[in-house]
């Protein structure tokens, strides 16, 4: 038997939760290229709740008021001479970004020589959906033509582990 059969047929004494602990997936990505037994990684998953370690959780697409559950990857490519112009005005859209209650984390990036991205987490679909038709979109709507070669690609996402800040 798998380690993923038998630890499926043993979730229900784990429980079964929406929310899944970190460890279950280090766990995971170190037993599988191994093949250990099944029995192995349900003791080792039992062993790391037991001692805490399963206290990092994430939420999958559960609705929930307090975690990064799903977001919206962005990419966006500048026009030819305009690259300046698209950082700048990514970089303005940030205090849009501040105040929408919805969106938990919001970042602008540069992947590259004329290539943009944004990134976003939010708790739901509520959320995202008020982020997509926010500020923002409006913002990024009428000037999109003038800023980007390309209508901007929109990607759904779900989080499927973050970390914390660190000080």
């Amino acid at each position: 038997m798998r380690w993923l059969d038998a630890y499926q047929s043993r979730k229900t004494s784990l429980g079964t939760s929406h929310h899944r602990g970190l460890p279950v997936a280090m766990v995971t990505l170190l037993v599988q290229p191994l093949d250990l037994t099944g029995q192995f990684v349900v003791e080792m998953f039992q062993q790391l709740r037991a001692s805490g370690a399963g206290s990092i959780e994430t939420n999958s697409t559960q609705e929930s008021n307090s975690m990064e559950a799903i977001g919206l990857l962005v990419t966006l490519e500048a026009r030819p001479g305009k690259e300046a112009d698209a950082e700048a005005f990514l970089k303005l859209a940030q205090p849009l970004a501040l105040n929408e209650k919805g969106t938990l984390k919001w970042y602008a990036i540069k992947l590259g020589p004329g290539k943009f991205g944004i990134f976003d987490t939010f708790a739901n679909e509520g959320g995202r959906n008020a982020h997509l038709s926010g500020e923002i979109e409006r913002a990024l709507g009428a000037r999109a033509n003038e800023l980007f070669a390309t209508a901007p690609q929109i990607e759904k996402v779900e989080i499927l582990a973050t970390t914390p800040l660190k000080n």
